[in-house]
Order: structure tokens, then C-alpha cells, then sequence
């Protein structure tokens, strides 16, 4: 429920009475706002009366700590570019002078990597 898509349907397991068992199932999450996640899972168990809700909002992340460097060629950077159009233009608000000052700061801080030549 709200703005998850699940990735992969997890198996379907049938366990005895009093065990457990811990799965994994990858989401795509569309909207999050300052590291929140929207939305919820709900899950059935063999009492079909009775579903369960993991509310996701509780959970917070930071996602720079998903981010790493990595290379990638031009032509398939640009492709990928031109398909997040929405993320193309960013008003960014400095007082450093220095472009490669800036370029090295912009790198730090989104713990990424230039992927051409400064």
C-alpha cells in the first residue's frame, strides 16, 4: 500500500506451530520525503481473517549511506541522465568561488565521483 511496489514476490512458506521464519522482499519505494518511506505492508497469514501492517513511516534511512562511487562510460551516464529529466536542473546556493573547490565539495558531499576529467 502507497507508493511501494514489490519487486519480487517473496515464496510462500508453511511453518509448524510456535516456529518462525525471516524473508526478504525488495521494494521500489517512489516517494519518500527527507528519508521517511510512505506506505505500509500488509501481509495475510493462514487466518485469513486476520492481516498484519508493518507501518513504514516508523522506519527513517539515510540514504547516502546506500550511495558509493562507481564508474560508469559517458554515452550510458547521458542516457541515464536524460531519463530522470526531473532531476536535470538543482538551485544550489554557495559562497565558494573556486569551481574546482566547488566540484570537489559537490563530490564530498554526495559521496560520489566526476566522471570526467575536472
Amino acid at each position: 500500500m502507497g507508493d511501494l511496489k514489490l519487486v519480487d514476490r517473496p515464496q510462500n512458506y508453511t511453518l509448524a506451530p510456535e516456529s518462525s521464519k525471516q524473508i526478504r522482499a525488495n521494494i521500489k519505494v517512489s516517494s519518500t520525503e527527507t528519508g521517511v518511506i510512505f506506505g505500509n505492508i500488509v501481509y495475510e497469514t493462514s487466518n485469513v481473517m486476520e492481516r498484519s501492517v508493518v507501518v513504514l513511516n516508523d522506519i527513517h534511512i539515510d540514504i547516502m549511506d546506500y550511495i558509493s562511487p562507481a564508474t560508469c562510460a559517458d554515452v550510458t551516464f547521458r542516457n541515464m541522465w536524460a531519463e530522470f529529466e526531473w532531476e536535470n536542473k538543482v538551485a544550489v546556493n554557495t559562497v565558494i568561488q573556486d569551481e574546482k573547490e566547488f566540484l570537489n565539495h559537490v563530490i564530498k558531499s554526495t559521496n560520489m565521483k566526476c566522471l570526467t576529467p575536472p
